[in-house]
């Protein structure tokens, strides 16, 4: 395995799922009702709630020795967006620069580098400024008719891709301000048909269509129109709360499309900037240029090979372990072979246009094991945003399970403090579990307790064996 030097730069940071001060109480009886608690202090609780909550950073992993760590390097100077937006929004730009010339045989067909890319931040948050950075230096490494416009018709869409109309099969979509498509996608009839039709684009499928407005007036022309093959890669930049396509009718077979690329956070504060460097952005896309020289189908060294079935074997027994209710994670499981080998392939082409040389057509054991690390990166920022999606509803129903809790034991508190045992717990709110809509357990101890801790209104105040004791605040400060 490499040493991945730059994908360990930054850490993630995740929320407890509780916070537990130095000076936590102890029970000193077996009961909780017999026990004498030392009192809490539920200020300090909240304060050190507050403070180790924490956000998510997720990591950007990109080859060392590539023309992708110099674009990293480049573009840490101009935009403040989270490190791992840098990576998303290059690589799809790296997806069209190598089009349909590169493959891999994947299921018997040919495997094309294309991505989409799904750049998710809170509001103001350097999305659209990092988004751009890549769009200026795609724009100089590819022709104007490799870009999609910010809109299109699912008719006009055609056009885009054939070659008698203009346009080209190989393409790149670069929407820094994508709420607004991601909206259209699920309100409107036009953008249904266009989400669709992108659903296609991805597999790189064939396009065809057959309208009587394609024919003259004198009767000539073509109804039927066809484009045999295609390539599309894309960068949306989204907020939160429209990044997990909510409400779609495609919304599964979407979502498992988008590699995604999370951060809660900035990724640096510049205060300043420097003035563009005239010199240093030439050689970029001298640098990404090369990669339009790189032709022909891709074939695994003999170590890559073995890590990748090795891969492959890891990939089925998570998802033979995985509930068959998670279905959005089944479906990312699926596509994240496919997804790895596209990002392999640009890693390769990568670091080869930085070394130079012949192009050996192969891919290495180093390309691969960033890639798989990379769409692993993708894969937990997926898991936080369906997390985020879910937030507001656990935070209610927390309030609802506290509210009951304060009414139903006040008369058991201890100063401001009321402390149950899990069984106490279970048996009050969680005794009808089997129906379908009551409050199970693990709802409860996993995402209700915990969403309670972070506000500093619960904490675990004793865990000893299978013995649980919880403390909860009776009076909100």
């Amino acid at each position: 395995m490499p040493n991945i030097t730059l994908a360990r730069t930054w850490t993630k940071f995740t929320s407890p799922t509780t916070t537990t001060p130095p000076s936590s109480p102890r029970p000193a009886a077996e009961n909780a009702e017999d026990a004498e608690f030392p009192p809490i202090d539920w200020d300090a609780v909240s304060a050190n709630s507050a403070d180790s909550a924490g956000v998510y950073v997720q990591a950007p992993v990109l080859p060392m020795r590539s023309i992708l760590e110099d674009w990293y390097t480049y573009a840490r100077r101009y935009t403040e967006g989270a490190h791992c937006y840098l990576s998303g929004a290059i690589l799809p730009v790296m997806g069209a620069l190598l089009g349909r010339r590169v493959w891999m045989s994947l299921g018997g067909n040919p495997k094309y580098p294309n991505i989409f890319a799904l750049i998710c931040g809170k509001p103001g948050d350097r999305k659209s400024t990092t988004i751009r950075l890549a769009a200026v230096l795609a724009r100089k490494c590819l022709p104007a008719e490799a870009f999609l416009p910010a809109s299109f018709s699912p008719e006009s869409l055609f056009d885009e891709y054939d070659l008698d109309s203009g346009g080209q099969p190989d393409k790149l979509w670069l929407v820094d301000e994508a709420n607004s498509v991601l909206t259209d996608w699920q309100r409107s009839c036009n953008g249904e048909r266009n989400a669709t039709r992108f659903l296609e684009l991805y597999d790189c499928a064939p396009l065809s269509e057959s309208f009587r407005r394609n024919l003259n007036e004198d009767g000539g022309g073509e109804a039927r129109r066809f484009v045999d093959s295609t390539s599309t890669s894309v960068v949306f930049g989204a907020t939160f709360n429209v990044a997990c396509f909510q409400g779609q009718a495609v919304r599964t077979g979407m979502a498992r499309r988008f590699l995604y690329y999370a951060a809660e956070r900035r990724g640096c504060d510049l205060l300043t900037t420097p003035p563009p460097h005239a010199a240093d952005f030439e050689a970029l896309v001298a640098g990404f240029s090369r990669c339009r020289e790189i032709a022909g189908e891709m074939t695994f060294a003999s170590d890559a090979a073995s890590q990748w079935l090795e891969y492959q074997k890891q990939n089925r027994a998570t998802t033979d372990a995985t509930s068959l209710h998670d279905e959005a994670l089944l479906s990312r499981l699926a596509s994240a072979p496919a997804q790895t080998l596209a990002v392999a392939m640009i890693f390769e082409a990568a670091m080869w246009a930085k070394r130079g040389g012949p192009w050996p057509g192969v891919l290495s054991l180093e390309a691969l094991t960033y890639a798989i690390e990379h769409v692993n990166e993708c894969l937990g920022a997926a898991r936080l945003l369906d997390g985020i999606a879910e937030r507001r509803s656990i935070e209610e129903d927390a309030e609802v399970i506290y509210s009951r809790i304060r009414h139903d034991f006040m008369a058991r508190r201890r100063g401001l403090t009321i402390y149950l045992t899990r069984s106490e717990l279970t048996r009050a709110y969680c005794h009808d579990s089997g129906r379908r809509h009551a409050l199970k357990p693990r709802h409860l101890y996993e995402q209700l307790i915990p969403a309670l801790a972070r506000k500093g209104k619960a904490m675990l105040a004793l865990k000893q064996g299978c013995r649980e004791v919880y403390a909860f605040r009776a009076e909100e400060g």
